[in-house]
């Protein structure tokens, strides 16, 4: 199908089985990237038991919903991967490369969901389906999707709060979306690909409860409606970023710079990428960006973000809140779950009854087990949560959920906890004081054997068959800090985002610096396994003091650390390849003290150690 520009689109639409009655819902569900529209297709209500277990194109036609699956712009359609998926053919036509597909140069090119490309597609194809099917709801449309298509899922929400319809193009039918629901989404991109710790700003005008845009759990490029400004500039995850381009390079074809039809000018992503590998600096003093580093932050914050999107205001202002269930993963290490816990707080605070709930578990992208049962638990809460919103969006109280992570046994629906808030989930706190003074210069951690041992993407996927995760490589601490505590007198779980603390200080003349932090739970015989990880990138040429306290946000989990098991905290300045390592030119070196870790803990306990 051609798309609003011209563009071919390879679509398909499964109808509702006969019997569901006489006007039906529909569903999109988007793909991730490097994938095509065969991802969320099935022939059975089951699909790979995970993920797509009753999340899936058969079992929404089964239960009245028509479904839009399409391949987004830009990919190639490399046919069904599963055994479970029909063996629907790939759209075909003169413009697009083979085997088929969506990459269609010169402007079927992937344009990494920019709200003013993918988004009108799928808006696009929507109404076209519900012209083609009079008996679809007009008023009851629902987006989801993993990662990639987890972004736009966000950003589609984000149009139906700002606009009294999701689609209206002229000639068409006018639709209204009622509830999305992101699977380990982005919400903003800036941030995901180059962390830099800093927490969030405040809202501008926050109503309801108390925007916490000031804590980790908020962390950005800059508060919401400053297209992501405010921040400096993050730490590359390279091994990821590296992954996802030679992914697209090789399942497509990158846009590398047309002129539209995105307002917001040429985006060329080739160029951009050479521009991040090639490191700092990037900024000058008076925290003035240089030029293709301002663009890059501004283009995918701004336009490719929900985060930062005028329709939220908008929509509370206008009575507009469409319904919102975000599912992350507290060990995905590309899109964890800050990204997700941003956006309930920023929505919590413009409208106290905004109908949006999050859920966390060990899911997501590579580091991730995604065991089975947890899947299976999260997407019946998320049919309730789809069902009981279709209609029109139900005000009201949500909450956050969250699943443990475990590396032997599966946790269940039963291990499921929530609370009011992400932070809620904690009521206690662990602190480890380990009190130490060390020197990091700026190749600190880059003989460190763990770094590659830990990464996502070379140290290997982990699934829910190995009943592992990521343990340490090293017999003895080499490179950068590390720092073990007394045994723990008893047991305490993890939950929540915690982090690392330090008093620095840094050399002076350099315009950055770089500290990495990770994470191990150590047990008695001294195998150690990776809780978490994080980054913060200092910038002294205006955002950052040369001395003070700095406070490295991990990723987060839920993890339980049994009594006599010790911490262990990494320290360095390069964690290589999960983080573009800094440039030695510019980096200070980092003089650290008073060393210690804070975690949030599930029981209402205060504990100290050392």
């Amino acid at each position: 199908m051609p798309s609003f520009d011209g563009s071919p689109l390879d679509v398909d639409v499964t109808r509702p089985l006969p019997g569901t009655g006489n006007t039906h819902p529909l569903i999109v569900l988007l793909h991730g990237f490097g994938n095509d529209k065969h991802e969320w297709e099935s022939t059975t209500d089951v699909a790979d038991g995970a993920d797509k277990y009753h999340w899936n194109s058969h079992w929404f036609a089964a239960h009245g919903y028509y479904v839009l699956t399409y391949t987004a712009r830009g990919f190639r359609d490399n046919g069904p991967r599963a055994s479970y998926q029909p063996s629907t053919p790939a759209g075909v036509t003169p413009t697009c490369l083979p085997p088929g597909g969506s990459a269609c140069p010169p402007t079927g090119t992937i344009r990494v969901k920019n709200k003013d490309v993918e988004v009108r597609d799928t808006q696009w194809l929507a109404a076209l389906t519900a012209l083609a099917y009079p008996d679809i709801n007009r008023d009851q449309v629902a987006v989801s999707g993993g990662s990639y298509g987890g972004g736009e899922s966000w950003l589609q929400a984000a149009k139906q709060a700002g606009s009294e319809y999701w689609s209206d193009w002229p000639g068409l039918p006018r639709l209204r979306l009622q509830v999305a629901v992101p699977k380990y989404p982005w919400t903003d991109l800036a941030y995901a690909l180059m962390p830099n710790g800093h927490p969030g700003g405040p809202a501008r005008t926050p109503v309801g409860e108390p925007y916490q845009g000031s804590d980790l759990y908020s962390s950005a490029q800059g508060a919401p409606d400053t297209l992501g400004v405010g921040n400096p500039i993050g730490v590359a995850k390279s091994s990821y970023i590296g992954g996802l381009y030679s992914l697209g390079t090789a399942n497509g074809v990158f846009d590398e710079g047309s002129p539209g039809p995105q307002r917001n000018g040429p985006e060329p992503f080739t160029a951009w990428l050479g521009r991040v590998d090639a490191g700092e600096p990037y900024s000058t003093p008076g925290r003035a960006d240089d030029p293709t580093m301002t663009h890059v932050r501004t283009a995918f914050s701004g336009w490719h973000s929900a985060y930062y999107q005028p329709g939220w205001r908008i929509g509370r202002d206008a009575g507009r809140t469409p319904a919102i269930l975000s599912i992350s993963g507290w060990t995905d290490d590309l899109f964890p779950p800050v990204e997700s816990f941003r956006m309930f707080t920023y929505l919590k605070s413009l409208a106290r009854d905004w109908p949006i709930a999050v859920v966390v578990g060990d899911i997501g992208h590579a580091r991730a087990q995604n065991p089975p049962g947890v899947w299976q638990a999260i997407n019946e809460k998320a049919w309730r949560f789809l069902q009981a919103n279709i209609t029109g969006a139900r005000l009201g109280r949500t909450t956050v959920s969250s699943y443990p992570t475990r590396c032997t046994g599966t946790a269940t629906a039963a291990d499921e906890i929530s609370a009011d808030r992400p932070a809620d989930l904690a009521k206690g706190t662990l602190t480890v004081d380990y009190n130490d003074s060390v020197l990091l210069p700026p190749t600190s951690g880059a003989a460190d054997p763990d770094a590659a041992a830990t990464d996502a993407v070379a140290g290997g996927t982990i699934t829910s068959t190995s009943a592992g995760c990521r343990t340490s490589a090293r017999p003895v601490p080499v490179d950068g800090y590390t720092a073990t505590s007394q045994p723990l007198p008893t047991e305490h779980t993890l939950v929540g985002i915690g982090h690392a603390q330090a008093r620095y200080a840094a050399t002076p003349g350099t315009p950055t610096a770089v500290l990495a932090a990770r994470l191990w739970d150590v047990s008695p015989d001294g195998a150690a396994v990776l809780v978490s990880r994080g980054v913060y990138r200092f910038d002294f040429t205006g955002y950052d003091a040369r001395s003070g306290v700095v406070q490295v946000p991990f990723y987060g989990n839920h993890w339980t650390f049994p009594a006599g098991h010790r911490l262990r905290l990494d320290l360095a300045q390069v964690d290589q390849p999960t983080y573009r390592p800094p440039n030695p030119a510019v980096t200070a070196t980092l003089s650290l003290s008073a060393t210690r870790l804070v975690l949030p803990l599930r029981s209402e306990t205060d504990t100290t150690i050392r």
